[in-house]
């Protein structure tokens, strides 16, 4: 007996500190056997208040047993402290809590507990979702912490929340380990290259949904390599077999886009959020050499149009440096264009300041001309009226005189004689002949004779004519 008590410790207390982070597993060898198909003891005798019941974490082998505790594994467990357990009755065995990181979800699998109802709904067929303390998947996860939970009770499956990437490359995989076993996806394009296709994909599980992935896959590894490798090849080996190759590298960002909509659509139907789908450069298999080939091409044909590029904005860049020097030449005759702008405001402001001049000085002469004819008219008729009145006042006085000298002949014989008087007097003629009256002399006439001449020659005998019946005509 000495020797198993020691054995078992028993003559010393079970201490459990708390910087060990570690639970008690307490296993009852005396008691009442478990029933059949059950493999853990239910916890009994736990409330201070009973005492009754209340056994002190076993170290009360009579009220553990008359609480109606089991033999067996016992579900409740021992944390931090002293602990005086009878060896014979009880054995202990020291297991670390159980914690469930930051970012990450404890999916419950319980192996104790009353039989519960499926929660998950009739139309999923995948398992049984059961609410928390029943046998079963737990609907609820447990959150990021520490939990002093019975390990041989319960299984907790931790299930990323944050978001993952799965990578199907070889020789690479994340820290998770879900993509250890994954590599590249060998494909096959329309034009019969056989490239090899480096993928990743970002995967996020929600809180609420880690349970539906375990009840169906036991945990996420499985998950992945059972369900979304095959799935995820075969999609991208359709999507490769309608392009050829150089299509398949041109249009990656549409296949991205196409495989990005494919998969949230099929990884929805496994709880599962697809966030993004990263297509790497395909590469040839080991030993083929023709889609290296194809890739030399393509890097002429860009090399080719980089030029044509480059070319096109050097043009560019001369018009625009032509336009520069332009601007600038123009900025350097800034002045003088200013000069020659401002002379031809003023010009234009002394043409028309002299157009102005010109004319008010039409303006002026005009108007200097109209005074000036209306003046001539004017003087012209003043005119006019005196040589009327003056002739109106000769006809007067002829007519006076000739009235006074009785008549028109006697005025006549009158102004006859006076002017034979005049033109006596004037002209130089003897008034007796040289020549005797019998006969004549060439060039010598008689002295009538020269004073019809001279009255001729005077148009004397015309104006006397007019003057002697002038006063008849007025008359």
């Amino acid at each position: 007996m000495r020797e198993l008590i020691e054995e078992r410790n028993g003559f010393r207390p079970l201490i459990i500190r708390d910087h060990e982070d570690a639970v008690g597993v307490v296993t009852v060898h005396d008691g009442p056997a478990l029933d059949h198909g059950e493999i853990i003891a239910p916890t009994v005798g736990t409330h201070a208040a009973d005492g009754a019941t209340f056994h002190n974490s076993f170290q009360d082998p009579e009220t553990f047993l008359a609480a109606g505790g089991r033999r067996g594994r016992q579900e409740q467990v021992l944390v931090e402290g002293t602990y005086y357990i009878n060896r014979l009755f009880a054995t202990i065995e020291v297991r670390p809590k159980t914690q469930v990181e930051i970012g990450n979800v404890g999916v419950v699998v319980s192996f104790t507990g009353p039989r519960g109802t499926d929660v998950s709904g009739t139309d999923h067929k995948h398992g049984e979702l059961v609410a928390q303390g029943q046998r079963g998947v737990w609907q609820t996860p447990l959150h990021p912490g520490k939990y002093a939970i019975n390990p041989y009770a319960v299984k907790v499956s931790t299930v990323p929340t944050t978001n993952f990437v799965l990578r199907w490359i070889e020789g690479r995989s994340e820290a998770h380990g879900f993509d250890d076993n994954l590599s590249e996806i060998k494909l096959i394009t329309k034009d019969a290259f056989e490239p090899i296709l480096p993928l990743s994909i970002v995967v996020h599980i929600g809180y609420d949904d880690a349970p539906w992935v375990v009840q169906q896959f036991a945990d996420v590894k499985k998950l992945v390599e059972q369900t979304l490798d095959p799935m995820v090849s075969a999609w991208f080996k359709d999507a490769a077999q309608s392009r050829t190759l150089i299509e398949l590298v041109n249009q990656r960002a549409e296949v991205q886009r196409e495989a990005l909509a494919a998969m949230t659509v099929r990884f929805a139907k496994y709880r599962l959020n697809v966030k993004e789908v990263m297509i790497g450069t395909p590469r040839a298999a080991k030993g083929d050499t023709h889609i290296d080939t194809i890739f030399e091409q393509l890097r002429a044909r860009q090399v080719a149009k980089e030029k044509v590029d480059t070319y096109e904005s050097q043009q560019l860049a001369a018009a625009k440096e032509l336009e520069l020097r332009a601007a600038e030449a123009r900025a350097a005759a800034q002045g003088d264009l200013t000069k020659s702008a401002v002379s031809i405001e003023v010009a234009q402001n002394h043409g028309r300041a002299e157009l102005a001049r010109k004319t008010q000085e039409a303006e002026a002469t005009k108007v200097m001309a109209e005074a000036t004819a209306m003046r001539t008219r004017t003087e012209g008729r003043a005119e006019a009226d005196r040589v009327a009145a003056i002739g109106d006042a000769n006809a007067q006085a002829a007519k006076a005189q000739v009235d006074a000298f009785g008549g028109a002949e006697m005025a006549l014989s009158k102004e006859v004689a006076a002017m034979l008087s005049s033109a006596i007097t004037q002209a130089k003629v003897p008034l007796v002949p040289t020549v005797a009256m019998g006969g004549t002399e060439a060039g010598h006439g008689t002295l009538v004779d020269a004073l019809v001449s001279l009255l001729m020659a005077q148009g004397g005998l015309d104006q006397l004519v007019r003057r002697t019946k002038q006063p008849e005509t007025v008359g």
